[in-house]
């Protein structure tokens, strides 16, 4: 559960974030940086509907923070995609692993804005679900190249083992 940041002169918590880690106050104007909170190792600062909070990231998990409204669809698409094709092709071999699409595919559709903590299965789900997207609909693949980049690196993070 997100925990909201309030501002340290005015006690309001409607930030706007400027560049990363760096957010300005809307009412007051006081300006802040993720030094200004902070967060355990664990957390990592998000704004949501205009609210900066901390927000608590279980090992393994990773945070995905999409720029536009047209990421959840575009993601969204690629496991519609793979689910529809495991039907006759073996995309996802565990019964796990649909599950792991499915619920995904329910976080984005609830969830367009984000940002996503995605857990290590759904993320595999998720770059498996590219991948096939990429084999099938190679100009789909060019048009959210960085966000692409961003989830085949978060999988590739989820996958280490977690550092004492």
């Amino acid at each position: 559960m997100p925990v909201p940041k309030l501002c340290l002169i005015c006690h309001g918590g409607r930030y706007k974030p400027r560049d990363p880690g760096f957010y300005a106050f809307r009412s007051c104007g006081n300006r802040a940086t993720e030094s200004t909170f902070p967060v355990q190792s664990d957390e990592r600062l998000v704004v949501l509907a205009s609210v900066l909070q901390v927000l608590t990231v279980p090992d393994g998990h990773q945070v995905i923070t999409p720029t536009r409204r047209c990421h959840a669809p575009h993601f969204g698409t690629s496991l519609v995609l793979a689910l529809r094709l495991n039907q006759t092709h073996p995309v996802y071999r565990r019964t796990e692993d649909v599950q792991a699409a499915e619920d995904l595919l329910a976080v984005l559709d609830v969830d367009e804005q984000g940002p996503w903590v995605l857990p290590p299965e759904q993320l595999g789900v998720l770059t498996r679900a590219m991948d096939i997207r990429d084999a099938l609909l190679p100009s789909a693949s060019r048009q959210h190249p960085d966000l692409d980049a961003e989830i085949r690196a978060a999988h590739i993070r989820s996958q280490r083992p977690p550092t004492a």
